[in-house]
């Protein structure tokens, strides 16, 4: 019985939710662990499951040193599965209601300034490799992507006549992003030399071998410029996007406008800007104010 519900709730995450197979991965993992504890308990099976089984495994998984973060990923794995099987008329009462898991402290994204992402921008044309990871920069920053839109970008994504970029986010969700002057002029740049790699696909951004840039090589690129542009900060592709965020938000305090362009279906997880808003204007306070 287990297994069938395992299978028909992947199933639905999968074609339904359309959740990427990362996320799948993580949902069978944790799956997998509570079903062992309760192989070995008194429970023996997910619909039999009772709020102490939840607390217990919770209670042994703290004790073994798993982190708020974990624990809580672990407890919406199972919310998940068992709202599904309440969706569909497997049980008729929610066992996991009211089971509470440690509480995640939460914390602020790294940002760079202005300033700085002017810095890391400037990277002088020397090489076709430059010039590409100018376009790449440029880019991540202007319409604040997430690493893996970034890297599965294609060059039918961009419409350089009306300058937005079409991204395709977590969960499959496609949404279409504005693209700035500066990064549009990246891009024409690397666009005219992009041939030079040798293309073996339509990969807006390659690699020597004229195959698709890793995340990872991606990562590593970013990395040489914060070190050869001289930044004194650890700058990540995700540093970029918070970045941006931030900027937008600090210029228009338009917290809708910035959670449709981050993609967010919750503004709860957009809210946390409003937190590094604050903390800006808090610093700018006790900087400025006679009497701070």
């Amino acid at each position: 019985m287990s297994d069938t519900i395992v299978k028909d709730f992947i199933a639905y995450l999968t074609n339904e939710k359309l959740y990427t197979d990362f996320t799948i991965k993580n949902y069978l993992i944790d799956l997998k662990q509570f079903s062992n504890f309760i192989n070995n308990n008194s429970a023996g099976s997910f619909i039999d499951a009772q709020k102490k089984d939840f607390e217990e495994f919770f209670i042994k998984l703290y004790s073994a040193g798993i982190s708020a973060k974990s624990l809580a990923r672990k407890a919406s794995t199972l919310r998940s599965l068992y709202s599904f099987l309440i969706k569909t008329r497997v049980i008729t009462s929610n066992p996991i209601i009211g089971v509470k898991t440690p509480k995640i402290s939460k914390k602020l994204p790294i940002i760079i300034s202005i300033n700085d992402v002017d810095v890391l921008c400037n990277i002088p044309p020397e090489s076709t490799a430059a010039i590409r990871d100018k376009a790449i920069i440029e880019l991540m920053y202007s319409s604040a992507l997430r690493l893996s839109e970034l890297s599965g970008l294609d060059t039918n994504s961009l419409d350089l006549e009306t300058n937005y970029v079409k991204v395709l986010g977590k969960g499959n969700k496609e949404r279409v992003l504005p693209l700035g002057r500066q990064a549009k002029n990246a891009i024409n740049i690397w666009i005219e030399v992009r041939n030079k790699f040798n293309p073996q696909n339509e990969a807006l951004f390659i690699n020597k071998y004229g195959g698709r840039l890793s995340n990872r090589s991606v990562q590593n690129r970013i990395n040489f410029w914060v070190k050869k542009q001289g930044l004194n900060c650890k700058i990540s592709p995700h540093t970029l996007r918070h970045s941006c965020a931030t900027h937008l938000l600090e210029a228009s305090g338009d917290l809708r406008a910035v959670q449709e362009f981050l993609g967010h279906e919750d503004i709860s997880t957009t809210q946390i800007y409003t937190n590094m808003d604050f903390e800006h204007l808090n610093e700018v306070y006790k900087n400025s104010h006679p009497r701070a």
